[in-house]
């Protein structure tokens, strides 16, 4: 794999396709910067890459929060140009629309619609 000086943000690094597309940008020698809401879930993402000859840095990450989403960018963009930036987050909550309480609603909504990665990223840019 050739190195690329080069960064990728990926909000959302879940154990499907936001891991899936931080491997992909790896393997063609992004540097991934993977947040997720649980930050140490992304241990073996972190592992995968690194065994393959990638580079990762990994967090803990709340999409809903724009300081935090402002600063994942911003030191993405400080170790390499940041080049992609992937928004995959999801509330993965499998409940029936009657049975949903306000609380969960207002997340889902909140990480799904919020404009908190959009603001930080345009500032970015």
């Amino acid at each position: 794999m050739k190195k690329r000086n080069a960064t990728v943000a990926v909000i959302g690094a879940g154990d499907y396709i936001g891991g899936e597309i931080a491997k992909k940008f790896a393997s063609e020698g992004f540097t991934v910067f993977a947040g997720r809401r649980d930050g140490a879930k992304l241990e073996p993402l972190v592992k995968e890459i690194e065994k393959a000859g990638g580079e990762i840095h990994a967090r803990t990450l709340d999409a809903r929060k724009e300081d935090q989403i402002t600063a994942f960018l911003g030191d993405a963009d400080k170790h390499a140009p940041l080049e992609v930036c992937i928004f995959n987050i999801g509330a993965n909550v499998n409940f029936p629309i009657l049975d949903t309480t306000e609380r969960v609603f207002r997340k889902v909504w909140e990480m799904a619609c919020y404009p908190v990665f959009s603001r930080a990223a345009k500032r970015r840019g």
